[in-house]
């Protein structure tokens, strides 16, 4: 057997303990996540099926396969440090997952904003005897790595953060010289809804209220043929049956009322629905639990693709055939919106593929 496929077998084994009914450390970790109040129970569930509909043998090789890993190419000579987000519950799984079946040596930075759920999956990683004596480290604190410089670095977070956190890995050493780094910044997605069926409808409810609509592929911006007017009602019926089966984590802002106020005060159709507001045009991305309603066709999507490309993850489509074969953009069924596949490509790039790429 390949030292990489031993590194497949041992990841899947390890993921089906972790998945377990039976792993008591998962659901003490849910269980404190909730009561201290980090996320709702039914947005870790979800994650969490997610992650188990995304994962198998066959997919983890088809990954391997497209990111071009194998014996002779791969991330064994690196130590990797991972920085990651907390804004989801188990948001970093993936960039762990792949550091670990790159064979590059894992450090990881636990968000404070998520601290109980990926460590229970890397201790399972601890479990067995592939990496029982090899490094895979965490911490909650930064500085606790100091002076333990690092190949690669893999960090995601708002532009804003960028420079403070180069700055952190600076003064704490933890950069080798010639250092790369994976910086992901995009922070939404944008959905084209050019159907108006139960089946589209219930999707683009999911791709823009699960996780109160905070993660990079949750929808800010709908360009559609149809008018917010036009589908009030159903919109709302909609994000009334998600909310009894997913309540609301987190509340919006006063802001959020002086916005539906001016809204009401330049006549701009809108819907409000109490934890959200989805309006039409005017567009300014500039806090949450806001979702913008564009009406137009595919060329105000191409438009609007090239005006927000920096900030943008993923284009979502129900089963119209796009071509955004200019746009160095990710398009993907609506229905997955919130439900990546493993080998999905944040900011576009290939994590296992960057990995082992020669400095």
């Amino acid at each position: 057997m390949t030292d990489t496929q031993q590194r497949i077998d041992t990841l899947i084994k390890a993921t089906e303990n972790w998945l377990s009914d039976d792993n008591l450390y998962l659901k003490d970790a849910i269980d404190r996540t909730v009561r201290e109040g980090y996320f709702s129970f039914e947005d870790i569930n979800y994650a969490i099926e997610a992650i188990k509909k995304s994962i198998s043998i066959l997919a983890i090789e088809e990954w391997v396969e497209q990111a071009g890993l194998n014996d002779k190419h791969d991330a064994s000579d690196q130590n990797v440090l991972c920085l990651h987000a907390g804004n989801l519950p188990l948001v970093g799984f993936q960039d762990a997952l792949a550091t670990l079946l790159s064979g590059a040596r894992y450090t990881g930075k636990i968000s404070r904003k998520d601290p109980y759920l990926l460590p229970t999956f890397l201790n399972e990683v601890k479990k067995t005897d592939l990496w029982s004596d090899r490094d895979v480290q965490w911490t909650h604190r930064l500085d606790d790595f100091e002076g333990m410089p690092h190949d690669a670095i893999i960090f995601a977070g708002s532009e804003s953060s960028v420079s403070g956190v180069k700055n952190s890995i600076q003064k704490l050493d933890l950069a080798k010289p010639d250092a790369r780094f994976l910086i992901r910044t995009a922070h939404f997605s944008m959905a084209y809804l050019d159907r108006k069926d139960e089946e589209a409808l219930q999707a683009l409810t999911e791709a823009i209220f699960r996780y109160g609509g905070k993660g990079c592929r949750s929808a800010a911006i709908i360009v559609s043929p149809f008018s917010l007017a036009e589908l009030k009602a159903e919109l709302t019926n909609h994000a009334k049956s998600f909310w009894l089966e997913n309540p609301q984590h987190e509340y919006p802002s006063p802001k959020i009322k002086q916005q539906f106020a001016y809204n009401e005060a330049v006549e701009r159709s809108q819907l409000w629905l109490e934890y959200f507001l989805l309006q039409e045009g005017g567009l300014e991305l500039d806090q949450d639990f806001v979702c913008y309603w564009i009406e137009g066709d595919e060329s105000k999507l191409k438009e609007l693709a090239t005006t927000y490309r920096d900030q943008l993850q993923s284009i979502y489509v129900t089963d119209s055939e796009i071509d955004l074969a200019d746009r160095d953009l990710e398009v993907e069924h609506l229905s997955n919106a919130q439900q990546p596949a493993i080998d999905w490509k944040p900011d576009g790039v290939d994590t296992v593929e960057w990995l082992i790429q020669e400095k």
